[in-house]
């Protein structure tokens, strides 16, 4: 009961001073609204960003053979150190941190298909290479196999470029093309990819065969890179030393030597794309906290003139009896309802206008933006913040009242 009365109460305060009591709400529905929609733009663009940086690989490096800066036991300095199919299966065996590896065998060629050519990179890899670097052939299609491997067969997936350029919108899944006049059966196509990150070109203008196959019907000799996943809790530069001891036994060069091999770690680039847009996007809410504050200095403003008006009606409950807790809740909470109910305008209208948005053609760009839980506990987190300190100020002042100092007034 007591709980209506407030309401009551505070719906004739507010409707006594309907423009004052209408602006001060549309200024914390507007602090709300910029919350609400900078955090949900923020984590659509941060999911997007992060889906095409993530399109390269996760838990990821990716090796390269390099030239040593460093003598080694006689051997002089500015040596090319040239990678080996062998060099994969070592440290697949020696390092521990290592969950899957591939060498890859690149080269460029034309591919021919019944609708025409394209300039294509031919990657030779292995079948773990797929699930490495977020390769997924369409519903119809699959990856290489270990079978594929072991037989060398001619067999190939196509990005979606090269399918689009050699068969058009024909299915190419069991098809033939051509590579260096070679017929190879297509085993898979992959759908368009958005990737930020690549080496080498896009997949998209990728074929991809099995890595025996490139070396004995294409001619790639020498893997031109490696491609290693790390296992779940393990981390790149706990691993890279591991990964430079195994290989500078097998091609003699300085353990200490960093110029040796060229290694990029792709999972701590993702963790510090994560942390940029941590940052970012605290920076969002601090702006938006910021006009959430001046809506809520507007707040104190109408609840110290809601006291005033009431002053009177104060020292009369005061004088028959009422305790200065009970006037000191009653205002605050009036403050803290005034405050949802701008709040809850607010969130209403913030998430209308993320619904609205999410149907533009601009996903490529900026994402879809979205709510999240820790958007909308940041939210709620402010709104009660605002309220209970916008309310401190006049619930105490009413409070400290005697009862005849506000008769009097």
């Amino acid at each position: 009961m007591q709980f209506r009365i407030v309401l009551l109460q505070l719906w004739r305060d507010l409707k006594a001073h309907r423009l004052r009591s209408g602006l001060t709400l549309f200024g914390l529905a507007w602090g709300t609204f910029c919350v609400v929609v900078m955090l949900a733009f923020g984590k659509g663009l941060q999911t997007e960003m992060y889906s095409q940086q993530d399109a390269l690989g996760g838990n990821m490096l990716l090796l390269w053979g390099s030239r040593t800066s460093i003598p080694f036991e006689g051997l002089s300095r500015g040596r090319y150190i040239p990678l080996a199919d062998a060099d994969a299966d070592a440290i697949a065996r020696d390092v521990p941190g290592v969950k899957a590896i591939s060498p890859e065998y690149s080269g460029n060629t034309n591919a021919k298909g019944p609708k025409g050519e394209s300039g294509v990179t031919v990657s030779g890899v292995r079948p773990s290479f797929g699930e490495m670097r977020r390769v997924e052939p369409e519903p119809g299609g699959r990856f290489i196999s270990d079978r594929d491997e072991a037989e060398r067969r001619r067999v190939c997936v196509l990005g979606y470029l090269v399918k689009q350029e050699t068969f058009g919108d024909q299915p190419a899944v069991g098809q033939t093309i051509r590579m260096d006049n070679i017929p190879f059966t297509v085993i898979g196509t992959l759908a368009k990819k958005q990737q930020d990150s690549n080496y080498n070109g896009q997949d998209d203008e990728r074929v991809m065969v099995p890595s025996a196959t490139a070396v004995a019907s294409l001619g790639l000799r020498v893997p031109d890179n490696l491609v290693i996943e790390l296992a779940e809790r393990a981390k790149g530069k706990d691993v890279i030393p591991e990964i430079r001891q195994v290989l500078a036994r097998r091609h003699r060069f300085d353990p200490a030597d960093e110029e040796a091999l060229s290694i990029w770690d792709v999972g701590e680039g993702l963790v510090m794309f994560q942390n940029i847009f941590l940052g970012f996007r605290t920076f969002l809410a601090i702006l938006g906290s910021f006009t959430l504050a001046v809506a809520a200095i507007g707040v104190a403003n109408t609840m110290s003139m809601v006291v005033e008006d009431r002053t009177p009606h104060i020292g009369i409950s005061m004088a028959l009896g009422a305790r200065r807790r009970w006037v000191l809740g009653q205002v605050l909470l009036e403050t803290i309802c005034f405050t949802v109910a701008g709040g809850v305008l607010g969130v209403a209208v913030a998430s209308l206008t993320v619904w609205a948005a999410s149907f533009l053609p601009w996903k490529q760009y900026v994402g879809v933006p979205q709510i999240s839980a820790s958007t909308a506990i940041l939210t709620a987190a402010m709104l009660g913040i605002c309220g209970i300190l916008s309310g401190i100020g006049p619930a105490r002042r009413a409070s400290a009242m005697s009862p005849a100092e506000a008769l009097r007034a």
